[in-house]
């Protein structure tokens, strides 16, 4: 997540028909995902998470925000 707008939503991504949009995606730089300017030197991400095999698909809580330098 990038503010309220999702960058990857791994469930809708790996939905069947969405092959392209993924290939799509994952061949594209983050820097022009998130649209930011050539002077920008980073972007904070929010990432949810929830554990391997959990059925009820629980967001675990107390997940940092990612910051990555450009």
């Amino acid at each position: 997540m990038l503010g309220s707008q999702p960058i990857f939503f791994h469930a809708i991504m790996n939905a069947p028909g969405k092959e392209t949009d993924k290939k799509k995606a994952l061949g594209t730089t983050l820097r022009k995902m998130t649209e930011c300017d050539s002077d920008d030197l980073y972007v904070d991400l929010s990432i949810t998470c929830i554990r391997k095999g959990d059925e009820t698909a629980t967001i675990l809580a107390g997940v940092p925000p990612v910051r990555i330098y450009f």
